[in-house]
This record gives C-alpha cells, structure tokens and sequence, in this order.
C-alpha cells in the first residue's frame, strides 16, 4: 500500500520553520545574557565587541551562497543581540513570572500622585540651565530622571536631590564638548541633550540604553546640518546610537522641520532653543498641527516663559538668557498613571485620594474623563488633590475610544471588570489592538473584533478556556503591566512574565500594589522612623507580604 504524503502549504511550512526560529532565538538570548550579565557582574560594558566580532563572522560565512542582503541580515544580527542585551539592562535574565491574586477589599489610598515624566525632564533642563536656582518638589525619583540628572551634572550643571525634592543651583559656564553623555533610556532625554549641544561649538558622542540603540536617528540626522551640525552613527549597519556629533554653533534665525521627524525632537529643540543666544523660530509641516506631545509641552512651557509664542504650525522662541520668574514649581500628574489608581474603586470600592495639580492642558482628557464617568466612577478634581469613588455600576456600556486610544489598556481593564458586554468603538488597524488581542487570549476572554469595533464581556469558547494560562502573559509596555494588576481582580492568578518594565517609570507601583487596601502606610513613612528602625539593629528587616483573594 503506498504510503500517504501530507502536503503542507507554504503558510503552514512557514510556520513550522518561525516556530523553530523563535526557540532557537530564546535559546541564543539566554546564552549571550548569561555572558552580559557576567561582564556587568565585574563592572564592565554589557556588549563584548569582540564577542561580537566572531559571532558575526559566524553568520556570514555561514549565509555565503545564499544570497542574503548583508546589510539586512547585520540588521537582524544587531536586533538578536540586542534582545540579551535588554534583558540584562532591566536586570531580568533569570526573571520569573509575578503571578497576581490580589485582596478584594475596599481601598484607602492617600498618597502624592506620579509626576509627568516629559514635563518634568522639562523643568529639570530649564532649571539647570536658568540663572536663579529652582527646586522641583515632590520629587519622586526613578531610573528615568536620574539618568537625565547625571548626564546634566557631567556638562557641568549642578542637580541635587534628596527628601524628596530636586534642586539646580546656577552655574557660571557649561560644555559638552568633548563629553560621553549616556542618554539612557528616553529618546527625549538623548533629544534634549543633543538640542543642547546646537548652542555651542561642541563634539561630543552620545550613548544609550538597547531602546535608543535600535531607535532610527536617521531623520534627525538629515535634518541636523540645516542647524549647523552633522551627526554620525559609530556602529555600522546600525541606525542608533553610539552617534558623534560635531556642532558649529552657528544656528539660523528659522528652521523648517518636514514631515517624518519624531516629535519629541522638536519638543526637545523649543525647549533646548532657551538656551540659544538668537532664539529660534521653529517652522512645522501641517502634519504637527494636532500633536499631542507638542501641545501639552509647549502650553507647559508657556507658563513659565510667556514670550514663547504657539501657533500650531510655529513655535518662535526668544533669545537667551530668558528667566523664570519661580523658585519652587510642583510638576503636574500623570493622568494616565494616575488613572490606575483611580479606577481602584471601580473593582474594589474604597476611596483614592491622590495629592497633585492635575495638568492644565492634556489633551482629550476629558473624553477619557467622561468615559470613566460612564463606567460609574466619580473623580472630583481639586486644586491640589485628586478623589475617586464608585457611584452607579452599568450593566453594559458602548464607549467611543477613537480620539484617546493610547487609553486603551485603562479602558479595556476596566471594560473587563463590567458583569456584562462592553463594546469599544476604535481604530482597529493599529498595534495596540494586536496587544490587547494577546492578553484576551491569553486570559481566555470571551472577546469578538471586527473592523472599527472590539467587544468584550462575550461567552468564552471552551478551547479559549483550555488554553487561559497556559504560559505567562508578556505585557508590552507599562501601562499594559498596570491594566494587568487592575484585570488581576478580575482575573486573579494573571501572570506577567516582565511585570517590572514598570519600574523604571513609577518605582513605587508594585509596592503601593502589594500593600492595598492602605499602602500609605507602607510608603510614607515618617524619616524619624526610618532612622530609628536602621539604629536599633544591625539586621536587615524583612516583612513577608501575603497575597491572596480574601
């Protein structure tokens, strides 16, 4: 009898072969961050060049006759090394799941809110570079803004912080020149200190975190040369740092910014520009009228500077030295962190009192407010406070999330704590609806897209009940790891398998978190007593938390 053939399609034999190339992948990953974290272990770089060096030549005899594009393939060569070296970076290279069973019961929170990131690097660089000194308060600090610190301090500013406040003091000159400035892990950070170097003849090179090294320079670095500097990237095939930059100094009266260039570059220059003795006009494509980013950080910056003018497609900055007429400023919240704990009593009840100005200027933020008012949440807002509690639960909502959708992972969470349907009207087409769709599936939720709209709150299938669980869920950002502690009420027993890619932006959450219903009580302690409890033994104090549903 002869044998039966099983004839695969192409699709199918593709997929055969990715599964084999992502295990090979992991493996590989695993490998070169065991040798990363060594290297770290011992105070020296992460990356090995000669390490490197005879891996590459591996891939390319290996790829001889197979007519592969080189160019690409050291591309894919840079990213696979670059996915240890992130693990390594964020201290995860033996990392296990945080598996999340939560105590359900009403909340208590009174605590100092999350400051906005973006504007408070701002106001951190406007200090520094000011001719009277300034002091930001409270100031939360995390790996974010002290990365931003020390790279001023090596230019020559003077930043300090402690009891939880930042303070610049003047300073009577400052350079890059000739400096290795880290950047980081902020593109605007590595933006904002690049923009400074415009000002001054300067060479200097910038470095950074995995994130910047695999960011595309490229349109900055064609626009670069209309400001009086060339950029050069050090690695070749790469489109990140390691970049040099050579400066002349000689900026002109306007520049015209075209379409494609991130937007947190041109933030980046406006604020920079204070620091350049002929000021700048900064001309924008049509394409940057409706940006977000921009808006918010120039009316921001329009509190403190009110020569600085907006017109939408012009921002005209005024010639240095300019000075801000403050010595202290609080820096306004981050709704969208701050949210998360808002929404607490949708799941729970309880009342969050969050201590902090609520920004002036966000934009769609009320749409967002009006939303969580449908869900049945009440937030009142006071000049310096932030309340919330729970009124009138819905049994089904339909919401339209196409003008806020980067609100997505707080309203989907929230969608999935409603005892019936919930329909979400947005653009289905972008990548946010693809990480929504894993971590459905991923929890086995009955869920249904079609174009325009994503449901949720519908009968499981009994294969999506099978498969709930079967591996931790990888939160894609920190803003989906937060909706994944509020879907944990919900849900409880969600695994997350990077649950700290929170860390570095709001080092506290996973604290305040673990100690619901009144973590206050864990986090604000008096300094008199933290003092006392370092005193009175020379033994580390260790609190075992429980976790559990009750």
């Amino acid at each position: 009898m002869a044998e039966k053939h099983t004839t695969l399609s192409l699709t199918q034999e593709l997929a055969q072969l990715d599964e084999r190339l992502v295990s090979l992948i992991a493996a590989r990953t695993s490998l070169l961050s065991r040798a990363a974290a060594s290297r770290r272990a011992k105070n020296l770089g992460i990356t090995d060049p000669n390490q490197e060096k005879v891996l590459w030549q591996v891939w390319r005899d290996t790829s001889k006759g197979d007519n592969l594009e080189p160019q690409i393939l050291k591309k894919i060569f840079h990213l696979t090394n670059n996915l240890s070296y992130a693990r390594v970076e964020r201290n995860a290279s033996n990392e296990k799941p945080l598996c999340l069973y939560p105590r359900r019961k009403p909340v208590n929170i009174d605590l100092s809110a999350p400051r906005d990131q973006i504007l408070r690097s701002m106001m951190f660089f406007l200090g520094a570079t000011n001719p009277a000194p300034l002091t930001v308060a409270p100031f939360q600090g995390n790996d974010i803004s002290l990365e931003l610190i020390n790279a001023l301090n090596l230019c020559g500013f003077n930043l300090t912080f402690q009891n939880r406040a930042c303070s610049t003091q003047p300073v009577s000159s400052w350079s890059l020149d000739n400096k290795i400035i880290y950047a980081g892990q902020s593109k605007f950070h590595f933006y904002l200190l690049l923009c400074l170097a415009l000002g001054k003849v300067t060479r200097a090179k910038f470095t950074g975190s995995t994130k910047l090294k695999i960011h595309d320079v490229r349109p900055v670095q064609d626009l670069l040369p209309k400001l009086g500097a060339r950029l050069t990237i050090v690695e070749p095939h790469s489109n990140g740092v390691p970049v040099r930059v050579e400066s002349s100094g000689q900026l002109p009266e306007t520049i015209f910014i075209p379409e494609g260039v991130s937007r947190k570059f041109i933030l980046a220059l406006a604020v920079a520009a204070t620091t350049f003795k002929s000021g700048l006009t900064i001309r924008l494509h049509e394409s940057y009228a409706g940006s977000k980013l921009l808006r918010k950080g120039i009316v921001f910056l329009q509190q403190y500077l009110s020569e600085l003018q907006y017109e939408g497609t012009a921002i005209i900055v005024p010639p240095a030295p300019l000075s801000l007429d403050l010595s202290s400023v609080d820096i306004p919240v981050d709704p969208l962190m701050s949210l998360h704990l808002l929404a607490l009593p949708f799941f729970v009840d309880g009342n969050v009192v969050l201590h902090g100005k609520w920004p002036e200027y966000a934009p769609h933020l009320q749409d967002v407010m009006d939303i969580l008012h449908e869900f049945g949440l009440r937030i009142n807002i006071g000049s310096d406070q932030i309340s919330s509690r729970m009124g009138n639960r819905p049994k089904q909502l339909s919401i339209d999330l196409t003008c806020c959708q980067e609100y997505l992972p707080l309203v989907l969470a929230m969608a999935m704590g409603l005892r019936g349907k919930c329909a979400i009207t947005l653009d289905t087409s972008r990548e946010d609806v693809e990480y929504a769709q894993d971590m459905l599936e991923n929890l086995g939720a009955g869920y249904s897209i079609e174009p325009g709209l994503l449901q949720v709150g519908l009968p499981a299938s009994p294969q999506a009940n099978r498969k709930s669980g079967e591996s931790p869920w990888q939160s894609p950002g920190p803003y989906w790891t937060l909706a994944g502690a509020l879907i944990s009420f919900t849900h409880p027993g969600l695994c997350m398998s990077n649950a700290d890619n929170i860390t570095s932006a709001w080092p506290w959450f996973w604290k305040i978190f673990m100690n619901l219903p009144d973590p206050q009580n864990f986090i604000n302690q008096p300094r008199s007593e933290e003092k006392e409890d370092e005193t009175r033994d020379d033994k580390p104090k260790r609190k075992r938390i429980r976790i559990s549903t009750d």
